[in-house]
């Protein structure tokens, strides 16, 4: 992938284009809560084992440009035919927006904010025009906000336009 004019990658570049959804709100802070929940729980119905109880993050985009969502859980990069966008993990000639080293003590791309924003990328979205919310999904506080980590405050805040989860603060 080569840069554009700007010196960003091109999804990272502001979306000047016209598209069908610029000018429609996106979905409330509400509705992505829901659709998160939504979508854990049908994921958490299909796992079995140490994979149930591994499930403990969702997390839900969407592009407004497009008007798509994408959804990601901890430890997607782990499924087979998973495909790292070099915006985010980097590439032989250029950094990704992943900090080089783990900021805390999971591994660099495990986070379900990182499985969704990956999916959304490698399907042309700008990073610009994402709009995020990240859940628990454990049993005990299923459902409730869960703010991002070290990792992804490093990669994601300022570039992406609203988390409605929050940022770990001090970060």
């Amino acid at each position: 992938m080569s840069k554009g004019n700007s010196g960003l990658f091109p999804s990272l570049s502001h979306n000047t284009s016209s598209s069908p959804n610029n000018n429609k709100p996106g979905p409330t802070e509400n509705k992505m809560h829901s659709n998160v929940k939504n979508w854990a729980e049908r994921e958490k119905e299909k796992l079995h084992g140490k994979a149930k109880k591994g499930f403990n993050t969702a997390c839900v985009v969407y592009d407004e440009s497009t008007g798509k969502h994408y959804y990601g859980k901890n430890a997607g990069y782990k499924e087979p035919g998973y495909v790292k966008n070099p915006i985010l993990f980097g590439d032989s000639t250029h950094p990704g927006l992943l900090p080089k080293e783990s900021l805390n003590k999971y591994p660099i791309g495990n986070c379900a904010e990182v499985d969704a924003i990956n999916k959304a990328l490698n399907d042309g979205a700008n990073i610009n025009n994402l709009h995020m919310t990240v859940i628990h999904t454990t049993n005990h506080q299923f459902g409730s906000y869960k703010e991002s980590c070290e990792n992804c405050n490093y990669a994601f805040r300022g570039k992406v336009k609203i988390n409605y989860s929050g940022w770990k603060e001090g970060n």
